[in-house]
């Protein structure tokens, strides 16, 4: 791999060294100033996150640059937060940032549809009281499928796969339906695509733009992701959604299913959104890269956080029960919101563990002259730093320390995980913030409340140190090789 590396660094640097120099006028900040701008460039990926909060700690209240493989990255103060977050996507774009970020023309991400965000934000989310019996119905289902039997026993396993598995599951139900969320192909298939795009992401991100198409073509994640999307597209969506469409036509009995499926066949109102191949590539995306792998991660950060502190680990246990009075597999979307506790503590493990040192990244798609006079040109890659501000302590009181309950403190003014502001940007800001963060905590909270009732778990290892995150530029994961031990506990919720 390195030394496919370092000819495509050659080509790169042969390629743009006439274009080095970057066109916005403000502070930059690089790996090593005594290195010319295209080492830099190849090693912002060493170390994003030092790089972000060094520029917001020398620069405070000031816009400044990093400099990456594909472009500048520019890094705005908060003071611009509530302009840039008026503005519509015609005129700063967060599909194109996206597409940009996570290399969305390997990973098969639609630049020219809106329908999966929309359908999300106006189907989805709206839904969720009749949806937690779903997630909680088809969780019932995984526990035992998923989860190894411990009973009396320390069982070791891989505990972001186990997540993975739970969380691809219960997404199923509500993503693809009922016919086809417990085929065993689908859940299989669905859980290598995930995993092909974050090692896709990966490995080829790090790589510059010029040499990626070349560096693709030798990647087993990439060829693989065009043959499983193929094989959802033809094998499974295809006939899917046009079996819904001739029963809807000739069937006067026929109810529609209600699942994420038919709500974007119902939202798609042109002629390229309605078409199935195009459909089914939005589906993909959704459920393997918007919901099931961030949420994964943020479980797995949890669980890792729990290991190291038995204290918040008890307390939540006491809190689970107290909110969901008739049971676990009763619960309702508003026993979960009731779980300020758990909800405090997500938030907290995702503040110190976020999945970005910034957010609200957007294109700007024509020039934009903001109220100061600073000029953004059309093409510009901007952002917020999500990360250093909420280590910031003159926005978060004492922000250096891990405090679980700190968002609960306040009854009169909630400040859940999905709460959007100053201290709290991982979600993004604005009109375009993730808007499938209501769906994520609620399975997030359904999960955790079962699997920190019935089990007691460990790091295989005895390790009393959490496993360090893994980097890639600015993109923050959980170390996903750590295996822990399980045994239940003997009490069922």
């Amino acid at each position: 791999m390195w030394p496919a590396y370092l000819v495509a660094c050659l080509v790169f640097y042969l390629s743009v060294r006439p274009y080095s120099k970057s066109y916005l006028d403000v502070p930059t900040v690089k790996f090593n100033r005594f290195l010319p701008n295209f080492f830099n460039r190849l090693l912002f990926f060493i170390d994003a996150p030092a790089m972000v909060q060094y520029g917001y700690t020398h620069f405070a209240g000031k816009p400044f640059q990093i400099l990456k493989p594909d472009g500048d990255l520019i890094i705005l103060p908060d003071r611009y937060m509530d302009e840039i977050k008026v503005l519509p996507p015609n005129r700063i774009s967060l599909l194109h940032a996206q597409h940009r970020n996570v290399l969305g023309e390997y990973i098969n991400i639609l630049l020219d549809s809106q329908l999966p965000a929309f359908t999300v934000a106006k189907k989805l989310t709206p839904a969720l009281n009749r949806i937690v019996p779903r997630t909680i119905d088809e969780l019932k289902n995984a526990f035992p499928t998923v989860i190894p039997e411990c009973k009396d026993r320390w069982v070791p396993v891989g505990i972001y796969d186990m997540i993975l598995s739970l969380m691809s599951r219960t997404t199923s139900r509500i993503i693809v339906g009922d016919d086809l969320c417990r085929d065993e192909s689908w859940l299989n298939l669905l859980i290598r695509y995930t995993n092909n795009v974050g090692i896709t992401i990966f490995l080829l991100r790090p790589f510059p733009k010029v040499v990626r198409p070349l560096i693709a073509r030798w990647l087993p994640s990439v060829r693989k992701l065009a043959e499983q999307l193929e094989y959802a597209t033809n094998k499974l969506f295809v006939p899917m959604i046009n079996a819904r469409r001739i029963a809807e036509k000739t069937d006067p009995n026929y109810e529609k299913p209600d699942d994420f499926v038919q709500w974007m066949m119902d939202a798609a109102d042109n002629d390229y959104d309605k078409r199935p191949e195009v459909l089914s590539q939005g589906i993909m995306t959704i459920v393997a890269l918007a919901v099931v792998h961030t949420s994964t991660m943020l479980t797995t950060h949890a669980i890792y956080d729990l290991i190291l502190m038995p204290d918040v680990l008890e307390t939540l246990r006491q809190e689970i029960p107290e909110t969901l009075k008739d049971g676990w597999e009763n619960t309702t979307q508003a026993q979960l919101l009731s779980q300020r506790r758990m909800d405090s503590f997500l938030r907290e493990s995702h503040r110190f563990n976020p999945t970005s040192e910034v957010t609200a990244q957007r294109i700007v798609l024509e020039e934009l002259v903001l109220s100061d006079g600073f000029v953004l040109p059309k093409g510009s890659h901007i952002c917020f730093p999500s990360g250093p501000m909420s280590r910031d302590s003159d926005i978060i009181d004492d922000a250096d320390t891990f405090d679980p309950w700190r968002w609960s403190k306040d009854v009169e003014t909630p400040n859940y995980l999905v709460t959007i502001g100053r201290t709290n940007m991982h979600f993004g800001y604005g009109r375009q913030a993730c808007p499938g963060r209501f769906y994520a905590t609620n399975t997030i909270k359904a999960i955790l409340s079962r699997f920190l009732m019935e089990y007691d778990f460990k790091f295989e290892s005895g390790s009393k140190r959490r496993p360090s995150n893994v980097t890639n530029g600015d993109h923050i994961m959980p170390n996903m090789k750590t295996r822990i031990l399980i045994k239940e506990r003997g009490v069922k919720i």
